[in-house]
C-alpha cells in the first residue's frame, strides 16, 4: 500500500500540527512493515530517512492553500496513492483518494468571533467539505469529536479519537542546572508561577495575573513568568501593560533546550484556556514534574482532569486558592504528579501511531 503524507507543517523545528506528525511518522513506518510512505514537505528537512518512506520537495508558491491544491495534487496525480493523510485539517479541494483528516480542533467552527472574517467563512467551507468527503476522520479527544458531530451530520463511525503524546525529552531537569537557569532569570529564591502558549484572549492572562496578584499579599516571593507571542487581538500596547508588574517576567519565545529547564523551575503552571483540542503545554509541565493548574472546560478536564487541579472560572480569587493549593500543598502536589507518573504511558506517541496503524490496515482491508 502507498500512503502519501501532506507534510506541509513539517519542519526542522516543527510545532503545532507538524510536531503532531513530526512525532508519528517514523514509528508509524516501522508499524507497517509492508507500506510505502511518500512525505511532501515545502522544504528539505532531510531526517526521514529510510528504505520505504521518501522525501519529497514540492516548490512553495505562496500559501498553503495554493501548495495543497497545486503541487501536491499534481504530485499526487503522478504517484495515485491508496490513502493520504490529510494532516492539516482540510483536504485538497479534488480528491479522488481514500483519505485520512487531521482535525485537531474545531475552534473556527464553533467560535469565528476569535478570527478574522475573510479567513474564517472560507475556512469553515472548506473544513465542512472535508469533513464530508473524507474515509476517516482523526482528533484528539472526545471533546472534539463530541464537538465535531453536533456541527456536522456525520457517522459518528467516522470519526476515531486518538490522543497525542509527549516527548521523552521533557523529563525534570537535574536539579544543578535548573538551579543555574533560575539564578540566570533572577528567579532564584521565588515562587514561580509559569506559563507557555500563545497568547489568546481565551487563555485569560489577565485573570491570572490578577491572581498571582492577590497570592503575593500573602506570598510576596511569587512571581509569574510568562512565555508566549501576544496574538490577543488586544489594543496595541495593553499586554505590555497588563504583564509589565515588576514581579512579572515575560518573554515571546525561549530557545528549545531551555523550555524543559522552564517547565522544570516554574513551581506550579498556570493554563486558564476555555478552549483546547488538546494541551500540549499542561502536558509538559506534567512531564517535567510540575503541578498544573486548569480551567474545567473543552478537551482539558477530559484529558488532563485527574491529574490536575482544576477551577470553574477564569475568577480570580478562584484561581489564586488554585494556585496556594499547587504552590504550597506538598500532599497534593505529590498525589498529583505520583497519578500523573502512573498515567504517562498513555500519553506516548508510539501509542498514538499505533493506533494510527490500525486504522489505516482497516482501510487496507476495507
Amino acid at each position: 500500500m502507498k500512503i502519501a503524507i501532506d507534510g506541509y507543517e513539517l519542519g526542522r523545528e516543527a510545532r503545532g500540527v507538524g510536531r503532531v506528525i513530526d512525532n508519528i511518522l517514523m514509528p508509524l513506518v516501522d508499524l507497517l512493515p509492508q507500506d510505502e510512505f511518500m512525505i511532501y514537505t515545502k522544504e528539505s528537512i532531510g531526517k526521514y530517512s529510510h528504505p520505504r518512506a521518501s522525501e519529497h520537495v514540492l516548490t512553495y508558491c505562496g500559501g498553503y492553500l495554493r501548495w495543497q491544491n497545486g503541487p501536491l495534487r499534481r504530485a499526487l496525480r503522478r504517484s495515485e496513492p491508496d490513502i493520504l493523510l490529510a494532516t492539516n485539517y482540510i483536504l485538497p479541494l479534488v480528491n479522488p483518494w481514500k483519505s485520512v483528516l487531521f482535525e485537531h480542533d474545531i475552534s473556527v467552527i464553533s467560535h469565528p468571533e476569535w478570527y478574522p472574517h475573510k479567513y474564517s467563512l472560507p475556512r469553515r467551507s472548506l473544513i465542512k467539505r472535508s469533513l464530508k468527503k473524507a474515509t476517516r476522520v482523526v482528533v484528539p479527544s472526545e471533546f472534539t469529536k463530541k464537538e465535531t458531530l453536533a456541527s456536522f451530520n456525520l457517522n459518528p463511525e467516522k470519526i476515531k479519537v486518538i490522543y497525542y503524546g509527549v516527548e521523552d525529552k521533557f523529563r525534570r531537569a537535574h536539579q544543578d542546572k535548573v538551579l543555574a537557569w533560575k539564578e540566570k532569570k533572577g528567579l532564584t529564591g521565588k515562587r514561580v508561577v509559569g506559563y507557555l502558549g500563545s497568547i489568546f484572549k481565551r487563555r485569560h492572562i489577565p485573570s491570572l495575573v490578577r491572581a498571582v496578584s492577590l497570592l503575593r499579599g500573602e506570598f510576596p516571593e511569587t512571581m509569574l513568568y510568562v512565555v508566549g507571542k501576544d496574538l490577543s487581538g488586544f489594543q496595541p500596547g495593553e499586554m505590555a501593560r497588563i504583564l509589565s508588574p515588576e514581579w512579572v517576567r515575560w518573554e515571546e519565545t525561549l530557545p528549545e533546550e531551555e523550555i524543559t529547564l522552564f517547565y522544570s523551575a516554574v513551581d506550579a503552571f498556570a493554563y486558564l484556556s476555555e478552549y483546547e483540542g488538546f494541551g500540549f503545554p499542561p502536558l509538559e509541565a506534567l512531564a517535567c514534574g510540575t503541578p498544573v493548574v486548569l480551567l474545567r472546560s473543552s478537551s482539558l478536564e477530559e484529558v488532563f482532569g485527574h491529574v490536575a487541579i482544576l477551577v470553574g472560572h477564569p475568577d480570580e480569587r478562584e484561581v489564586a486558592v488554585a494556585l496556594r493549593t499547587a504552590l504550597t500543598n506538598e500532599t497534593e502536589r505529590g498525589r498529583l504528579l505520583e497519578k500523573f507518573d502512573q498515567k504517562r504511558a498513555q500519553f506516548s506517541w508510539q501509542k498514538t501511531a499505533r493506533e494510527l496503524a490500525r486504522l489505516l490496515q482497516g482501510l487496507k482491508s476495507a
